[in-house]
């Protein structure tokens, strides 16, 4: 669906932006003449995320032709950026210019500080006389504060061509404070199913990287989902390549083709999200992980569970990627196999619960619970998710259980499928105690096509509560220092652009007692 100019600047203005009224940045003195663009420059709307007690980053890309990468021209652009404490911006309180480079897609990324903590702040940006929609960014709480209680949702897997990403609509209903992103922001390659059709048969170079965040971005309730706050992001394999595992392709591509292909995607992600400059990527490797604190009430360490990841267990040579596995499969067990990477492990180990918040979130793009799909004797198990990668998920939940860490949550994505689910010391054996609680979030769209097969298993496995496939959605979190309430919202028929929602069920965790409730 395509917007025009007037549709764009009226839909800002709803937002409170005014027009500027001042000077916002001196021109760069290198570059000359004026920016002019053939058609609105901020299509793909504005965004903020990796949010911090003084700041957060702040995000745009100059695309008045989103899927036409050449449209904006091969020059350098400047562009201004203001941040207020109102939406109406009669409280200004930082200005600046960056500039726009042809090599980054034209995006910009500025990294906001000497903000206050734990409030909101609007921005928005102007290049030549054009000027963005207005977003609204979210400071976390300063570290240590006492925090009363928080909100945030968690969404992942949003495929274009299956439906409309409405659910972002509901999430501002509910004013989630942080969208946490855990992954399939976008599909590299088309199904060619569903209402609508991506520009890309199968990405493999950064412009078709490009062209499909950009169609992607031009879904309305995204670009309002990144208006209303910041958000946090980890990704899964679609940003690349399906059920790739660190340098191995689903396929069995050369290695050094498939990095090609890595490196082309990692930079077409960061071009077109709010991340730091940390982030940025180096040829095909990025460093995404990071902690972040809310206060005194939770931490998130968001997590990449793709990048540095051991190859799936058990392939064939005619089988790569993602295997139901049989129990005969002890390569799952092998303790130099990881789904994290040595440093990375060893940075969440150390550092998980330290803070002693009162609250640990995991967050990451899978399923970190057993779950035994063989109905009857026998076991058989994904082997993309921990289950494929056993002596990780062992010396997470030996440190879980030897540190004693409060309250530890598990938040996943993936699957299509919404998980509720104690975590086990022992998942074989029902009566080992629970060390934490896990939620796995439905899609955003993405169908599942094996909920009536995997709902039979979920009997041979009584650590799980809740196994749902037929329900596209995502997870509403509410927080304070008693309990945790987690609200299962879906929407109806993704096909749909009228939106309804419901919470399917709700669960609470109580504070000190690993396990969710049924509310």
């Amino acid at each position: 669906m395509q917007y025009s100019r007037r549709h764009l600047l009226r839909a800002a203005s709803l937002l409170g932006a005014a027009a500027f009224t001042r000077p916002l940045f001196a021109a760069t003195p290198w570059i000359t003449g004026k920016a002019r663009f053939i058609d609105y420059p901020f299509k793909l709307g504005v965004a903020s995320g990796d949010p911090m007690p003084s700041g957060f980053v702040i995000w745009t890309r100059l695309a008045p032709s989103p899927l036409d990468t050449r449209a904006t021209g091969m020059e350098p652009i400047p562009v201004g950026y203001e941040i207020a404490e109102d939406a109406g911006f009669r409280k200004p309180v930082q200005s600046g210019h960056v500039v726009a480079y042809p090599e980054n897609g034209h995006s910009v990324h500025v990294d906001v500080g000497g903000l206050r903590p734990g409030r909101p702040y609007w921005y928005r940006f102007k290049a030549g006389s054009e000027i963005s929609p207005v977003g609204r960014a979210m400071t976390t709480p300063a570290l240590g504060s006492d925090l009363a209680r928080y909100r945030f949702a968690f969404a992942s897997c949003q495929n274009y061509e299956a439906g409309y990403f409405k659910a972002y609509r509901d999430m501002i209903d509910q004013e989630a404070d942080l969208i946490v992103h855990l992954g399939d922001y976008i599909y590299e390659q088309s199904y060619r199913t569903g209402v609508r059709r991506a520009p890309v048969t199968k990405a493999e170079t950064l412009d078709e990287y490009r062209q499909l965040h950009a169609i992607h971005k031009l879904d309305p309730d995204l670009q309002a989902g990144h208006r209303h706050t910041s958000w946090i992001f980890t990704w899964d394999d679609h940003e690349v390549a399906n059920d790739y595992a660190g340098a191995f392709g689903e396929n069995f591509e050369p290695t050094a083709e498939f990095l090609k292909r890595r490196a082309a995607a990692y930079k077409a992600y960061y071009e077109h999200l709010p991340i730091r400059a940390a982030a940025k990527p180096n040829g095909p490797d990025s460093h995404l992980y990071q902690r972040l604190y809310f206060g005194n009430l939770f931490e998130i360490n968001m997590l990449d569970t793709r990048q540095y990841r051991s190859d799936q267990p058990c392939q064939t040579p005619t089988e790569g990627g993602w295997q139901l596995i049989s129990d005969s499969c002890t390569e799952r067990q092998d303790p130099a196999r990881t789904i994290l990477g040595a440093e990375q492990e060893r940075w969440l180990l150390r550092g998980l619960g330290r803070r002693n918040t009162k609250w640990n979130v995991m967050a990451q793009g899978m399923l970190f619970s057993k779950h035994d799909f063989q109905v009857g004797e026998g076991q058989r198990f994904g082997s993309e998710y921990w289950d494929g990668y056993t002596a990780s998920r062992d010396r997470v939940l030996s440190v879980l259980e030897d540190r004693n860490i409060s309250n530890p949550v598990i938040i996943g994505g993936d699957v299509h499928a919404t998980y509720v689910a104690d975590v086990k010391k022992n998942f074989d054996d029902p009566t080992s105690k629970t060390l934490a609680s896990e939620f796995v979030g439905t899609s955003i769209t993405s169908s599942n096509f094996y909920h009536d097969r995997n709902i039979k298993s979920v009997a041979e496995n009584p650590h799980i509560k809740l196994y749902e496939g037929r329900y596209r959605g995502y997870t509403l979190c509410t927080l304070d220092h008693k309990t945790w309430t987690t609200d299962l919202r879906v929407v109806n028929d993704v096909t749909d652009p009228k939106l309804k929602t419901s919470t399917l069920k709700s669960y609470v965790i109580e504070d000190g007692v690993a396990g969710p409730q049924e509310a």
